[in-house]
């Protein structure tokens, strides 16, 4: 047919838009393999401002080959890597870098190492938000977080896991981080010295998502600061399967 839609003339800052939702499976194992102006498309910068990464396990290499059909196995079995010479912190710095530095979203996985968070530090200046819930809680290297805020001096929304060093990290963010405005910390036991130390050193804080608490409460306690706006609390709803 004549007016049948041939998708690989499809105008490239069309296909580099719609590319940037698709996310980061289809990305590397199925539009690049489409066609030529599909690939093309597939490595601008554009396509890689959203990162969120599946989670890896303690031992990447054993996983392989207990899970075949998780992104890191077709990845390995599609650009023909020798299994033994694959590693999260490689395939993290991959992907980070067909972002050019552009990335502005990053969810990072489970046991990824201090490298290859220290490398999104320092080749990512533009994040805007950043979710490290799932690498703080498989991790002994929580401390070194706060040492990396310093880099992301657009940040708006951080999602960490616990309270351990949150003083340190939040500190971080005051300084460097002037347009922070959303917290989330789950896992979390959250007192009054946590709190008050959240209002003090983030005071532009605009969600309190995680607790239901009777909003006249809420104003009564508030009641001394002078730019307190109050819009109702919200418990956070986990669907389990």
């Amino acid at each position: 047919m004549e007016d049948q839609r041939i998708w690989g003339d499809l105008n490239s800052d069309c296909l580099v838009k719609i590319f940037g939702k698709v996310g980061m499976e289809s990305l590397l194992l199925d539009i690049p393999f489409v066609c030529k102006s599909w690939y093309k498309a597939s490595l601008d910068s554009s396509c890689w401002q959203c990162l969120i990464f599946p989670d890896f396990t303690a031992d990447p290499a054993a996983s392989l080959s207990l899970e075949p059909n998780t992104l890191c196995q077709r990845f390995v079995s599609e650009y023909r890597i020798d299994k033994s010479r694959f590693s999260s912190t490689k395939f993290v710095k991959f992907v980070v870098n067909r972002s050019r530095g552009k990335a502005t979203s990053i969810t990072l996985p489970a046991y990824c190492t201090q490298e290859a968070v220290e490398f999104v530090a320092h080749v990512c200046p533009d994040l805007v938000f950043l979710d490290i819930s799932r690498y703080l809680q498989f991790t002994p290297a929580r401390k070194q977080i706060s040492d990396l805020i310093c880099n992301w001096g657009n940040l708006v929304e951080l999602s960490l896991c616990w309270s351990y060093n949150l003083e340190k990290i939040l500190s971080q963010i005051s300084v460097h981080c002037k347009n922070f405005c959303a917290l989330h910390v789950s896992y979390a036991s959250i007192r009054e010295n946590e709190a008050l130390m959240i209002i003090q050193l983030v005071p532009n804080i605009k969600d309190c998502v995680g607790f239901n608490e009777f909003d006249e409460e809420i104003l009564k306690l508030s009641s001394h600061i002078s730019k307190f706006m109050c819009e109702g609390s919200k418990e956070e709803l986990f669907i389990v399967p």
